[in-house]
């Protein structure tokens, strides 16, 4: 007898970690939305991170759970120091377009995390090294810690919007790819062109449009580093009506250009 058991892949698409040290008080600003999901570990100091839906508060010692697209503003301090490390990670998409990360909303991780905070050092220490065998370690050891912090993280709720803003972020995120105007979105959510643009921009800090092209502009990323695609071909999947749209809104999004991007990408 012949028994096979698949498990289901969560496979990382981009994986880094980041070292924020600085003395006194800083505001950073991501009410563009965020590019990537962020696993925080705040060592020294205090940090609070305010969406449209939730304020968190950290202190020396917290996780933070920060899923990608999420739009903030941390303000943060130290006596004197802030010192904060951050994994910067994105899992594939699947087959029906979802991406794993995004289920979970920005949030403290309620859990004991002194042991785990030394794991974000490691993990920092073994990626500066550069060397292949310390980069499996430190992947390795990020999947533990995963394992060990997924059991604590609550699903993510639906914002807090109108309903027709609700339905209208529904049919954005089904029908990014496709063209269509902000007049017929008002269609579907049977609201008025201005009422819905009115509404999108108070409730979600962005036009319509805007969040489209977000999307479309986070898809695009894994398929620039893969490599396999141009920038023609990409833009041509993700609906844009030309490459030279595409290269402006990327470059609007991310502030540098695709092709500078791939580049940045390929020496990390």
């Amino acid at each position: 007898m012949t028994r096979t058991i698949k498990a289901k892949e969560f496979c990382l698409s981009d994986f880094g970690i980041q070292k924020v040290h600085y003395t006194g008080e800083a505001t950073f600003d991501s009410t563009r939305g965020k590019q990537q999901t962020n696993i925080g570990f705040l060592k020294q100091g205090n940090c609070c991170f305010s969406s449209s839906f939730v304020t968190v508060n950290c202190e020396e010692g917290d996780l933070i759970y920060i899923p990608e697209g999420t739009r903030y503003i941390s303000q943060s301090h130290g006596s004197p120091d802030v010192e904060y490390y951050c994994f910067h990670l994105t899992f594939r998409t699947d087959k029906d377009g979802k991406r794993f990360d995004k289920s979970f909303g920005m949030q403290k991780i309620e859990i004991s995390s002194k042991d785990i905070g030394n794991e974000f050092l490691e993990v920092y220490a073994l990626l500066e090294s550069g060397d292949d065998r310390s980069r499996f370690i430190a992947l390795e050891k990020f999947y533990r810690l995963f394992a060990t912090v997924l059991p604590h993280l609550k699903e993510a709720k639906a914002p807090d919007c109108s309903p027709c803003v609700l339905k209208a972020i529904d049919y954005i995120e089904k029908h990014f790819k496709e063209e269509y105007s902000t007049a017929s979105l008002a269609k579907e959510c049977f609201v008025s062109e201005s009422r819905l643009y009115h509404l999108f921009k108070k409730e979600m800090h962005t036009t319509p449009v805007s969040y489209k092209n977000e999307l479309r502009i986070l898809r695009s990323i894994e398929y620039i580093k893969s490599g396999y695609q141009t920038v023609e071909e990409i833009s041509v999947e993700l609906g844009f009506r030309s490459a030279a749209y595409f290269r402006r809104v990327f470059k609007d999004i991310t502030g540098m250009t695709p092709t500078e991007y791939r580049k940045k990408y390929a020496k990390l």
